[in-house]
């Protein structure tokens, strides 16, 4: 991205898609958080990780999806013996989330979003305002 007038725009953008993406991330994660599953491949929640686009230009350049990993750990076991999904013991694994961490997330991304939003409007009509100017 440039230093142009729309740089602003571009990076509020870049900051919008990365907080939708975000959200929906976390959103998959909430939707299974009672999602048992079998022994050796419980469900782990995904994590979202950013990068800077073009860090060396003197605005930044916004920001991407570097990755997505999942959350590590143990899964807790819950005995439940009549699941069919149970190991021969009678546990099945719990799912790798975090209710209380997901929902900081979702915040987070919402808030995130409804800034760049913020950006972008004012960016659009800081714009809009100097191209009438001297008419």
């Amino acid at each position: 991205m440039s230093g142009g007038p729309f740089s602003s725009i571009d990076i509020a953008s870049t900051g919008m898609g990365f907080a939708r993406y975000w959200s929906e991330t976390v959103s998959h994660n909430l939707a299974n958080i009672n999602t048992v599953s079998t022994f050796d491949k419980p469900f782990r929640a995904r994590m979202v990780v950013a990068q800077p686009i073009d860090p060396s230009a003197a605005t930044g350049g916004g920001v991407a999806v570097a990755r997505v990993t999942e959350q590590t750990g143990d899964p807790a076991m819950l005995y439940q013996p009549d699941s069919p999904l149970a190991n021969a013991d009678g546990y099945v694994a719990a799912p790798v989330d975090d209710l209380a961490g997901q929902m900081s997330d979702l915040i987070l991304a919402s808030r995130m979003y409804q800034a760049n939003i913020s950006v972008h409007k004012e960016a659009r009509e800081a714009l809009e305002s100097a191209t009438t100017l001297g008419r």
